[in-house]
Order: structure tokens, then sequence, then C-alpha cells
């Protein structure tokens, strides 16, 4: 069934790696500093292509698709992460090359098992920054609100904006999200105007101040989040053993 959809992000960052992947989310406003202080830049090549979660001072959380090709990880020597930093920068300022990729059961075909963790050469140092706190057990209710980051596009096929973006959505209960998608893996979310663009996959879904998801696909144009198209992200508590183990948690 999820063939059927235009699935953006992972066409975008997973298939077409000669393009730049920059992207941010439609309609958000600017973030303030030290508000999401948990969120880094993935960069390939000194470019940013997605985005990730600290999860504590070696490792961080991404989307599998950013990283993987299904199960086997890409040459983690490309890769690097920029954290502490509101508005990213092409500069090596505040970076640290990752060592090593874990892909989970990753399946692209079916996308589920969309989480990586990223290991990285060395600690991040003290600063501005703190770890994310990941979900262990979620539920989508109705009437559940959220808010969503990334770094990206004005729009689809827009400028991009280097500001960390971050906007509320409306979190879909899982009677809604599973008339389509496997809520064992996925959540869907929506919005009045706007929602997640190319590259603002690896991302988080916060809902009361934990992530829930991490940006997986979207099923129509950038910045179309409804019921009927919704925005979907992997479901952080399914894998939530799987991330502390691997992390130390």
């Amino acid at each position: 069934m999820l063939n059927n959809f235009t699935v953006i992000l992972i066409l975008l960052v997973y298939l077409v790696w000669d393009s730049q992947a920059d992207s941010r989310i439609v309609n958000g406003t600017n973030a303030k500093d030290g508000e999401f202080p948990y969120a880094v830049s993935l960069r390939r090549n000194s470019s940013h292509t997605c985005g990730g979660t600290i999860l504590n001072d070696r490792f961080v959380l991404t989307a599998a698709h950013c990283v993987c090709r299904n199960t086997k990880p890409h040459d983690s020597s490309l890769f690097s992460i920029q954290y502490d930093m509101l508005q990213i920068t092409n500069e090596p300022v505040n970076t640290i090359k990752v060592k090593e990729i874990y892909c989970h059961k990753f399946d692209a075909e079916k996308l589920i098992y969309d989480a990586a963790i990223l290991e990285l050469e060395s600690a991040l140092p003290q600063g501005k920054w703190s770890p994310v706190k990941i979900s262990n057990k979620f539920v989508a209710d109705e009437n559940l609100q959220g808010t969503i980051i990334g770094w990206g596009r004005l729009y689809h096929g827009g400028p991009i904006a280097k500001t960390l973006q971050k906007m509320k959505v409306e979190v879909y209960d899982d009677k809604t999200c599973g008339k389509k998608f496997d809520t064992v893996h996925h959540i869907c979310f929506g919005a009045p105007v706007g929602g997640a663009c190319n590259g603002d996959s690896g991302t988080a879904l916060i809902v009361d101040g934990v992530q829930v998801g991490i940006a997986s696909f979207i099923t129509h144009n950038c910045g179309t989040a409804n019921k009927q198209h919704p925005n979907v992200y992997s479901r952080v508590a399914t894998y939530h053993d799987w991330i502390t183990k691997i992390a130390g948690l």
C-alpha cells in the first residue's frame, strides 16, 4: 500500500545522493535558542541532509533511510553531525564525525524499522546541548497535540532556511492511522497548513517533552499533512529496547 504514495523524504535523501537535501518544515516558525537542545543536523560531505536527536554524549538517533540501504549502513566516514546550533552552517563549527552506523532492521519497501543510531568518533563536549527523552510506551489518543522540528525548505522546491523550525501538529489516533499504515511502526499527524518536507527526515515528533516519532516519510507534496495525506513518523516506543541497548541508556 505504501508504494502508492509519493514518498518524497526517502526519494530525495535515500536515492538521490548528488542533490542537496536541505529542507525545513513548511509553515514552521523559528525555534528559540535552547528550546530543543537535543536537535542536530546530520551532514553528508559537510552539507545538511537529515536531522537527528542526541541520546547521550556518544550517540545520536536518526532515520535509517538517511544512512542505511535496508540493514546495510552507508560509509560512516561521509557523515558528521553539527550540534548546539540553532542556525546550521556548511563550515565545520561544532561538528563531530560519525564513527559507526547502526541500521536496525530497516525495510525500505515496507518503510518499517526506519530508525538508526549514529556512534560519534568522540564524545560531545559540555555545552548547551542535552539528551532527548524517548518514549517507551505511546498510545495515540484523540485530540493529541505534538511538535515537529527540522531545518529546510519554506515550501516544495522553495528556498531553504538555516534556522531550526518548529510547528504544532495534530497527532492522529491509532485507529485513523491504522487504516493505511502499520501502527506498530508508524505515527500519523497533520496540520491545518504546512508539514514536513524533504530532508526533515530523522528529526523528532515531540509530545509532552518526549520524542515519540522519527521523521520517516510524507504521502503527498511538501507542506501537505492531513488525514487523507498524513505525514508519517517511525514510532520510537517500538524501538525503545533496541535504542537503549545500542546507546547504553
